[in-house]
């Protein structure tokens, strides 16, 4: 099965960094800059966003998502790391 990380950050630095690192390891990334959705296809939900995630518009989209909060720091410094260290946890 192809593993599918949604990504929502602030900015797409952070998206263009993780999708870079997803093609190298196989994971398919979809992003959206707060807004758009494409939630119900992926089997994770990254958080690359200042603040707290509490903060995110429309929150209670990700309900019953398997989610994970990082820092946009850690992905701009080893984006690849950030994804494998989700793979696992998802595995």
């Amino acid at each position: 099965m192809n593993k599918i990380i949604v990504v929502v950050a602030n900015n797409n630095e952070c998206i263009e960094s993780l999708k870079k690192a997803g093609d190298s390891i196989g994971v398919e990334i979809k992003s959206e800059i707060q807004s758009e959705g494409k939630i119900k296809e992926s089997t994770a939900v990254l958080f690359a966003i200042d603040g707290e995630v509490e903060e995110v518009e429309k929150i209670e989209r990700f309900i019953d998502c398997e989610y994970y909060e990082v820092e946009e720091q850690f992905i701009k410094n080893d984006a690849k790391s950030v994804l494998q260290e989700i793979l696992s946890d998802l595995n």
